[in-house]
């Protein structure tokens, strides 16, 4: 094996890559990043047995071979070298030998034949949808997933591309978001569900990818792969089903308020300093006032009470909320706007962009 290729081709992959490698004390290759050069191409993958990321990138002067090294110590040589730098590889007999700016480096090489083969999905169900709307998608409903392993369905995330829709969900059954957005053409496949913890490198390679530029993803029960020119993503999927969370977002509701989603997202910060160890958050609102007070009290820390405008019709209405729940919403909305519905005492509360119907956001609120 030998080639040369130029360091920023480097940089960029191996960032990604470096995260994905696994730590596992019965098969170290898990922590080494595989080195192939085909062509004019050379390819670099990681994989921690759930997920597999392949990145194809372009040298020259090359010869054909397979190394795998500690992705570490790949990486930071890298990264250490100049800006500009171009690096020649060449496989030796137990090592790998970097040469460029008048430096050289030998990094120990691993069993290639121990580093696990990245599957590929035969006879899936295959659709391409936009690089920007899967990452959309994923992203503003991933942080809902449960962090416990209890209850595996929990800890995924819901895809259903239904008709022309996109559809996203996740939930830990104190707190739910969807996301529906627009397909160009209409596609009907059975839903499936993502581990929430490798949707975390799925967002990170889409967000790689320019906008606009379709990716083609293929799925079938047990895995699922995206594919775009140069990059190949894989991983495994949860078994089970999630639940029917449509029925509990409520019809009908008592009090509804309309406040400047910047605003809102001040005082909730400000409250994060008074939290009290369930982060509880109580919501004052007066239609009459047109005013939403929010409060928060720990008591070895103190108390904190804010008062912001609003636009208010229903119900005057006191109610307390996980105050990082609150927050964690609004972390995915850009409206300028964001409007609750308040379904009464001891009931949900929805969450919505003003002007935008593709995502809403279900709390439940906290016992006194």
């Amino acid at each position: 094996m030998r080639c040369i290729v130029s360091r920023e081709n480097l940089v960029e992959p191996l960032t990604h890559l470096e995260r994905t490698v696994g730590k596992h004390a019965t098969l170290p290759v898990l922590s080494c990043i595989l080195l192939n050069v085909d062509g004019d191409i050379l390819s670099m993958s990681t994989t921690n047995l759930e997920v597999g990321i392949r990145c194809d990138i372009p040298v020259r002067d090359a010869e054909p071979g397979t190394a795998a090294v500690a992705a570490n110590v790949f990486a930071h040589v890298v990264n250490t070298l100049p800006v500009g730098a171009t690096l020649t590889m060449v496989l030796a007999v137990g090592h790998l030998e970097i040469t460029s700016a008048g430096a050289t480096s030998r990094i120990a090489l691993h069993d290639t034949a121990e580093f696990p083969v990245l599957p590929k999905v035969e006879g899936g169900t295959m659709v391409r949808v936009p690089a920007r709307d899967v990452r959309e998608a994923i992203a503003s409903v991933a942080y809902c997933a449960s962090t416990s392993t209890i209850k595996p369905e929990l800890a995924s995330v819901f895809v259903h591309l239904c008709g022309s829709e996109l559809v996203t969900a996740a939930t830990d059954s104190f707190r739910l978001a969807e996301r529906r957005l627009p397909l160009k053409r209409p596609v009907s496949a059975e839903p499936f569900l993502i581990p929430a913890r490798s949707s975390v490198d799925l967002v990170r390679m889409l967000e790689r990818i320019e906008s606009g530029v379709d990716v083609e993803l293929v799925f079938d029960q047990h895995q699922f792969s995206l594919t775009q020119p140069g990059r190949y993503l894989t991983m495994r999927l949860v078994a089970g089903t999630f639940p029917d969370y449509t029925q509990i977002i409520p019809r009908e509701f008592v009090t509804e308020a309309t406040l400047l989603t910047s605003d809102l997202a001040r005082v909730l910060r400000k409250a994060s300093v008074f939290s009290n160890e369930f982060n509880q958050t109580t919501l004052t609102l007066s239609p009459k006032k047109k005013t939403c007070t929010i409060h928060t009290r720990n008591a070895s820390v103190g108390e904190s009470t804010d008062t912001v405008p609003a636009t208010l019709t229903g119900e005057e209405l006191t109610i307390s909320f996980n105050q990082r729940y609150l927050v964690d919403a609004l972390h995915t909305i850009a409206s300028d706007s964001v409007t609750v519905r308040f379904a009464g005492q001891g009931k949900p509360a929805l969450v919505r962009p003003v002007g935008d119907e593709t995502f809403l956001y279900l709390v439940m609120p906290m016992n006194r």
